[in-house]
């Protein structure tokens, strides 16, 4: 299992990003059932019961190509899944952040993880797609420079990924969030992926 620390420069924060798998199941269900109406409608399109979260979180188990969250207190506090489109060389994140670790930066540090697992993996366009008026989404992949495009109700953000981009990690895209900058190290082999 490939384990990940972004280690930011304020010693305030320190988000870790690690692999989820079925050991992680009851705290990833946790935070999505936690999801207030207006996350599980901005998240999944529709006011989300807690029965399809489930549903949802054992699939995402099971079906993600690459599932990472960022563990803090001892708690799953942010996760982004990641799937293979039928586009060779792309993949489609999601993202989820726990409402009380919003505005932290937790959402780039998940971005920057599956940009820089995207390069290792040899693909080639991440893309992200959301409700228009997301507008937590809308500052992150703006910020990451993601071409977007509104299409009906939603906006799709693609952004290249380039066996460069080790170089997210360290800070190289323009953020709001000046104070805390990012270093990555890494531990552990890959899993196969």
């Amino acid at each position: 299992m490939t384990e990940r620390a972004f280690a930011m420069n304020s010693p305030s924060c320190f988000h870790e990003v690690i692999e989820l798998g079925p050991q992680h199941e009851g705290e990833f269900t946790r935070l999505l059932v936690n999801l207030n109406r207006e996350s599980r409608i901005s998240r999944f399109n529709c006011a989300a019961s807690d029965a399809f979260l489930l549903r949802h979180s054992l699939q995402a188990l099971t079906t993600t190509t690459w599932l990472a969250g960022i563990v803090i207190h001892q708690r799953l506090s942010g996760v982004v899944e990641v799937y293979d489109m039928d586009l060779p060389g792309a993949v489609e994140a999601a993202f989820l952040v726990d409402q009380a670790w919003r505005r932290r930066g937790l959402g780039t540090t998940l971005l920057r993880a599956a940009m820089q697992w995207g390069a290792e993996s040899d693909r080639v366009l991440l893309r992200m797609m959301y409700s228009r008026i997301n507008w937590p989404m809308r500052g992150l992949t703006t910020n990451a420079g993601a071409q977007l495009d509104l299409t009906f109700d939603e906006v799709v953000a693609d952004l290249q990924i380039s066996p460069s981009a080790q170089s997210l990690s360290r800070g190289n895209w323009p953020t709001k969030q000046q104070d805390c900058s990012l270093a990555l190290g890494q531990r552990g082999r890959a899993s196969g992926r």
